[in-house]
């Protein structure tokens, strides 16, 4: 795909969403972007906004007309407490697979957002491969009907399409950034930390969370991934990929990097309350994506550690208080 191409972008008005449309939209592409809520007043000169459902006749018919180029599918439930039923299932499973035939007949590539918690408990803490999502000696597997709806797509896509469609499903471990306020408890809890540091000077922690540690991304390297994803000349094996940092941060290190900001703002010191964990067997204490294969397919990728991850924590901050203090 070359600058120019025309990109639909499903679940647009959504925090990865959002920033999905800003990325190819800078690098020069046509935009259209769907979701069942309105277009974002700051983005509505960066694309052709359409509302609606991703999985909507007319639009799986212009997909399958060849219309578009790339289609990048962020739409979804995220809601990891969402209960199993028809619902979960049509929006995470089988509406992603009509929208992946769609773009086998349009000839369009296909790159959607897939999850690190279809991995559930990772008995070793040390980074998951892909091929090891249903390995009982690596993993537990879903926690969560969300992450079991993930998993099943996955898999699906894997049986359905090993010809014939160009697609790559993205596994985001815990994705972070500016804009997330509209998250609500599905924020990342590294954003929602911070926010609390810089707008009470209190953070509040599960109890049984303390030797916990996650992989955590940049929003802004997962999109710079999808648009180099989209554009590379490099042949890309269709398959499940992880997307993460490939490092897993501990909790105690955020609580750390928290109180020092709160610290150099105030010249205060944070208050940390452990509160108890509701849902203990539907929660992940360790996250860590093995990227060697997305190494392998796209050696030049923007890469993530744990110093950039704590940079644009101290700007998120940073951003907070500024808003805290207006």
């Amino acid at each position: 795909m070359t600058s120019g191409s025309h990109v639909l972008v499903t679940g647009a008005a959504g925090f990865i969403g959002r920033h999905t449309v800003t990325a190819f939209h800078h690098a020069g592409h046509h935009v259209t972007a769907v979701d069942l809520r309105p277009a974002p007043a700051h983005l509505t000169a960066a694309a052709r906004w359409r509302r609606g459902d991703f999985a909507d006749p007319a639009l799986l018919a212009e997909i399958a007309s060849g219309r578009f180029t790339t289609v990048v599918h962020q739409a979804g439930n995220s809601d990891t407490r969402a209960p199993a039923g028809p619902e979960l299932q049509e929006t995470n499973t089988l509406g992603p697979l009509r929208l992946a035939d769609a773009c086998r007949t349009g000839k369009a590539r296909l790159i959607y957002a897939s999850s690190h918690a279809v991995y559930g408990t990772l008995h070793h803490r040390t980074p998951i491969a892909e091929d090891a999502d249903i390995d009982p000696i690596r993993c537990s597997g879903p926690l969560s009907p969300y992450a079991a709806s993930k998993l099943t797509l996955d898999q699906h896509m894997r049986t359905r399409h090993t010809t014939g469609l160009n697609w790559i499903g993205l596994r985001y471990t815990n994705v972070f950034g500016p804009d997330e306020d509209d998250k609500g408890p599905m924020a990342s809890i590294l954003s929602r930390l911070l926010h609390q540091a810089a707008t009470t000077g209190l953070i509040r922690v599960f109890d049984d969370s303390l030797t916990a540690a996650r992989d955590y991304i940049r929003v802004e390297t997962v999109t710079a991934t999808l648009v180099r994803l989209a554009t590379t000349r490099r042949s890309v094996p269709a398959a499940v990929y992880n997307l993460g940092a490939g490092c897993a941060v501990p909790f105690a290190d955020l609580a750390q990097w928290c109180a020092r900001l709160h610290r150099e703002a105030t010249g205060q010191s944070l208050h940390i309350e452990l509160v108890p964990n509701p849902v203990p067997d539907a929660y992940q204490h360790f996250t860590c994506a093995d990227m060697t294969a997305l190494d392998k397919i796209l050696p030049d990728r923007p890469a993530e550690s744990a110093k950039s991850v704590e940079a644009r924590a101290a700007e998120l901050f940073t951003t907070y208080r500024d808003h805290a203090t207006r």
